[in-house]
């Protein structure tokens, strides 16, 4: 794999985990565990980047081979998500929005034209989790004016050297063979799969979760299994991934409340992220913002039955093993009607 390509999805990488750790820190910072501005910051992060992505996809249109567009969303992200930080979690959700968004097109374009399979998508995806659990951890420190001027002064140098990075670099937007006949069952699959992976890892309770040890342990499988899963699936085959992963996660889930097997459940449970995203990138090549869009959108949709108190501390037996048999069910159906094998 060339230097240049670690370097641009290792950067990206680096700007997600620390975009999402200044979005939640400065969240919960100002608000704390308020429902009314969680649901508000989680629609402005995750809804929202469905039209962005719609719209970065117009601006892309008529420069296929440009990475501009999405390098400027992934610049506007880190400005707004600074600002934010210091003024109203609503412009750090917009912000979080915006980068995504830029960040994940010019993902998309990266893994696609040097024909990684999903290898990319799956490293930019996993170090979220690391922003989101040490927000969590360190938001009520003493030191958070210390904490929010470094992150910000690390992303606004990110942000310049994102720019360098993709100076003068170019992608291939082809456009895919067959009808929507084909795509839209795949789109729907895909769609649904993030809905219930959203609720299972917002909603279900694991009785070792306690402590900051656990906690932290827990995020590492669940970072690990997201970049895993495009390694997997890009070496071994997509259906092969699929029905290992999700059946293992099934048997793990049913002895959940043991932490050896719990963490091995969340390992083996998000090693789909990589492969929804591959999977509608694959049926979507020339609007990668509103794929990625239409599956931020599913993570909203699946994060309100637990606002609501309607799937909240759910026991992982046998929630957890009937949502990894449907979601292998689901995303089975998704690769076939997408043609992967």
């Amino acid at each position: 794999m060339r230097k240049d390509i670690i370097n641009t999805i290792g950067l990206l990488s680096l700007i997600h985990s620390l975009v999402d750790f200044l979005c939640i820190f400065s969240l919960f910072r100002k608000y704390g565990n308020t429902a009314e501005a969680i649901l508000l910051y989680n629609f402005c992060a995750f809804a929202l980047q469905m039209p962005f992505g719609l719209i970065l996809d117009i601006l892309q249109k008529d420069r296929k081979n440009s990475v501009l567009p999405g390098v400027l969303f992934t610049e506007a992200g880190i400005l707004f998500t600074v600002i934010g930080s210091m003024v109203s979690p609503v412009l750090s959700g917009i912000g979080n929005a915006l980068f995504h968004c830029g960040g994940g097109v010019l993902t998309i374009g990266e893994d696609r034209k040097n024909g990684m399979q999903g290898r990319g998508l799956g490293v930019f995806v996993a170090p979220g989790a690391f922003g989101v659990a040490f927000g969590l951890l360190l938001y009520q420190t003493e030191m958070h004016a210390l904490i929010r001027m470094l992150v910000s002064a690390a992303l606004v140098l990110c942000g310049i050297w994102t720019a360098v990075s993709f100076r003068g670099r170019s992608f291939a937007y082809t456009s895919r063979s067959g009808t929507s006949k084909d795509i839209i069952p795949a789109i729907a699959a895909c769609f649904l799969v993030v809905v219930l992976r959203s609720m299972a890892g917002l909603g279900i309770a694991f009785s070792w979760k306690t402590g900051t040890a656990a906690v932290l342990l827990s995020t590492a499988c669940t970072a690990l299994g997201k970049a895993a899963g495009g390694f997997f699936a890009a070496s071994c085959g997509m259906k092969k991934t699929i029905l290992c992963s999700l059946l293992l996660s099934a048997l793990f889930y049913l002895a959940g409340n043991r932490m050896a097997s719990g963490l091995a459940a969340l390992l083996l449970f998000n090693m789909t992220m990589p492969l929804t995203l591959y999977l509608l990138a694959d049926v979507m090549p020339d609007t990668p913002g509103f794929a990625f869009g239409i599956l931020t959108f599913a993570l909203f949709v699946g994060y309100l039955p637990v606002q609501y108190g309607l799937f909240f501390h759910v026991h992982p037996a046998p929630a957890g093993a009937v949502l990894s048999l449907v979601s292998l069910l689901l995303l089975v159906f998704a690769a076939w009607k997408a043609g992967t094998s």
